[in-house]
């Protein structure tokens, strides 16, 4: 890597976990540049502002999980199997980005409107996705539930609270963990056939 693209990284990380830690309005510039040792005038160089540190963060990260999500849909062809693969999915990235989920999730009221834009479509994205599995599976006969957009905000409850408590650490691997929130999500949402 380069100077720069270090210099890049770097910003990233420390910004990454004071947002995580502070939040973004509890964040400032100077903080950043504090914490990581350089001026303000390097974070503005490289990022423009706070809100060009959060659009990277999220550019990098969660932006792209409504893609991975539509991937894992359009690999299986019932719609249980879609929700199914569209559940691990969405699991397999909270591991990968953890913090940057629960950033999206708690803090998009902080944002101001132009960013906050941008996290809600992501939202909007991504309920979006589970919401048209779900009308699928309606159609069927196989949700346990006749409303729909209930359905969804539960398994994305179930889904963002694991944000909240997964520890890598813990007792439990992930494979198990995974399996055991998938089977709820499942029990909960379809029928028996």
């Amino acid at each position: 890597m380069t100077i720069q693209a270090d210099m890049r990284e770097g910003l990233l990380s420390t910004a990454l976990d004071i947002f995580s830690e502070k939040g973004f309005s509890g964040t400032s510039i100077r903080d950043i540049a504090k914490v990581h040792g350089v001026s303000l005038s390097n974070i503005y160089y490289h990022f423009g502002n706070k809100e060009g540190l959060w659009r990277e963060i999220l550019k990098r990260s969660v932006q792209e999980l409504p893609n991975i999500l539509r991937q894992a849909e359009a690999s299986e062809t019932t719609p249980r199997a879609q929700l199914e693969a569209v559940v691990r999915a969405h699991l397999r990235v909270a591991i990968d980005h953890q913090r940057e989920l629960l950033m999206l999730l708690v803090q998009a009221g902080q944002l101001e409107e132009g960013i906050g834009h941008d996290t809600v479509e992501i939202q909007r994205d991504i309920l979006g996705i589970y919401s048209g599995i779900l009308k699928r599976l309606s159609e069927e006969g196989a949700l346990s539930s006749e409303h729909v957009k209930i359905t969804v905000f539960n398994i994305l409850g179930v889904v963002n609270w694991y944000l909240r408590w997964y520890r890598p650490d813990g007792p439990l691997d992930v494979e198990t963990i995974h399996q055991e929130v998938l089977d709820f999500v499942l029990r909960g949402a379809c029928r028996d056939t």
